[in-house]
């Protein structure tokens, strides 16, 4: 490396006229990223406290506000990365509390629904389990309880011939026949919206996990007002209220939401690193978060850019663009007609730059190093599970990779090398539907957008148990995994340097003519 940052400043001086390719011939670019040049464990540690110092960060909040400033002071300290933003004006929803009672008893409230309607209701409660629909008959002038459900979706899936392009578990840790789950908050959306089409007052969700572990859960986060107040109460609350409804007479509720809408504005921040060519590889992740886990994608942005920074330029053969992007938590980031969030709106800048050969690839970066949570009975007969992290595993690393073989191969080649465990290459992340384009529409996250605008994109996403929770801090994330693939995904944006963009982008060049033919795309 010394030798690298020697030529580095030589260079201009001996041979100035030298164009950017022909320099590269002159140098030894690294063909992976030497570990004693990236940031330690220790360093990505510091990055995660820091950035847990902010505690929430719902999209607009000052805290949000507060940590993409930070970003940017990090950022600038970084020779060579060039500063922008793009602001967004918003109506910001923020929680001042919520309260409910019970047949008069109080009942402890974990979170508020996120932009639930502001509003205190008295009305009788009226359980309806799941799979019963909320409909006027059953739930007209009444508060519904809720219970959440948990996903479970089948391991097999993300194994060959189905989802999966490989998987990569050395230690066999995956039951091939179990499944991965997870409790769904998103659920709420449509029981809130259920509910208010059906006249009902309000709705309790009751999780199957402890108040402690759940107290400040936001989820779903729409950025669209609710027409009625709802809250998420812990399983010891939920049994309180279950336990009320059982004695067969009708119990009344009060049940209250505390929120204001406050107009700001929220931004996302671009850095960007000019290479021999304009044509950029775009480096991704969101700023707004409950946890360090949620969004730790622009930790390892901010050492990935110092990184590539310290290269030549003529190592560098396209320019990197690193975009955090604001809105994840506020979908309907530009108006209620359009759910697509700071990243759909990038998407589709990008997708129109695409064919004037401005942009090469999009890699995409979310919950890197999740340590694994599992989901066990409380002890002494309390109700519910909780949550309990297992010493040895994080959660299974999903990587969705474009229609390009050339492509998912370089990702495997790379997670392997750097021992990644845990982790499944995929095509997708819902059944191919060989009538469109893309033939998966999902890649389970912040990468969706990308891919469903036809762009060559790679996007690691776990699923944390964790996820929706600000409980979890920073001991949420397994920093040797983190690291090992902040290494593994450097080495990939390396790579797509040099790389030729026939190969890149794979079918997606078929698929963006079928497009322009007329083949659908996804909804």
């Amino acid at each position: 490396m010394r030798r690298l940052a020697l030529l580095a400043l030589l260079l201009p001086l001996i041979t100035p006229a030298l164009p950017a390719a022909a320099q590269a011939a002159t140098l030894t670019c690294p063909v992976r990223v030497d570990p004693a040049a990236f940031a330690t464990e220790a360093r990505l540690g510091e990055l995660a406290e820091q950035q847990e110092t902010f505690g929430p960060r719902p999209t607009g909040s000052t805290a949000h506000a507060g940590y993409i400033d930070w970003l940017e002071d990090e950022l600038a300290a970084v020779p060579g990365l060039q500063l922008s933003s793009l602001p967004y004006a918003i109506d910001r929803w923020d929680s001042l509390g919520a309260a409910l009672t019970v047949g008069g008893t109080p009942v402890q409230v974990a979170a508020p629904v996120p932009f639930s309607a502001a509003a205190g209701v008295t009305a009788p409660l009226v359980h309806l389990p799941a799979g019963t629909g909320i409909t006027a008959a059953n739930a007209a002038g009444k508060i519904v309880v809720r219970d959440l459900p948990w996903t479970n979706v089948p391991n097999l899936l993300f194994y060959p011939p189905t989802l999966g392009y490989s998987m990569y578990d050395p230690g066999l840790t995956i039951n091939m026949l179990g499944s991965e789950s997870m409790e769904a908050p998103a659920a709420a959306d449509a029981d809130l919206k259920a509910a208010a089409a059906a006249g009902a007052l309000g709705v309790i969700e009751i999780s199957t996990l402890p108040h402690a572990q759940i107290e400040g859960m936001y989820a779903p986060y729409e950025g669209l007002p609710y027409g009625v107040p709802g809250v998420y109460v812990g399983a010891d609350q939920g049994k309180q209220i279950k336990d009320a409804l059982a004695a067969g007479q009708q119990v009344q509720a009060a049940l209250t939401v505390n929120a204001a809408w406050t107009p700001t504005t929220t931004r996302t921040l671009f850095a960007t690193l000019p290479g021999g060519a304009a044509q950029k590889i775009v480096v991704e992740s969101h700023t707004d978060g409950m946890s360090p886990v949620w969004d730790n994608g622009p930790l390892t942005m901010i050492e990935m850019a110092r990184y590539l920074a310290s290269l030549p330029v003529a190592c560098r053969p396209r320019t990197v663009q690193f975009a955090f992007v604001t809105g994840h938590l506020y979908q309907h980031l530009t108006g209620p007609d359009v759910r697509e969030g700071g990243a759909g709106r990038l998407a589709a800048q990008l997708d129109a730059e695409y064919d004037q050969g401005g942009v090469s690839s999009v890699v995409v970066l979310e919950h890197l190093g999740a340590r694994r949570y599992d989901a066990v009975a409380r002890p002494g007969g309390l109700p519910g599970r909780q949550l309990v992290a297992d010493p040895a595993l994080t959660e299974l690393l999903l990587v969705p990779v474009s229609e390009s073989t050339p492509l998912r191969e370089l990702v495997r080649g790379h997670i392997e090398h750097w021992d990644v465990r845990r982790t499944a290459i995929l095509k997708g992340l819902s059944a191919a539907d060989l009538t469109k384009v893309p033939r998966h529409c999902s890649f389970g996250g912040e990468g969706t957008p990308y891919n469903q605008h036809l762009l060559p994109v790679i996007a690691p996403i776990a699923a944390p148990k964790t996820l929706f929770s600000p409980k979890f801090g920073a001991e949420a994330i397994d920093l040797a995994v983190m690291r090992k693939a902040s290494l593994a995904f450097t080495d990939v944006v390396l790579d797509l340097g040099p790389m030729a963009q026939s190969a890149v982008a794979g079918d997606v060049t078929a698929m963006r003519q079928q497009r322009a033919s007329g083949t659908p795309g996804c909804a």
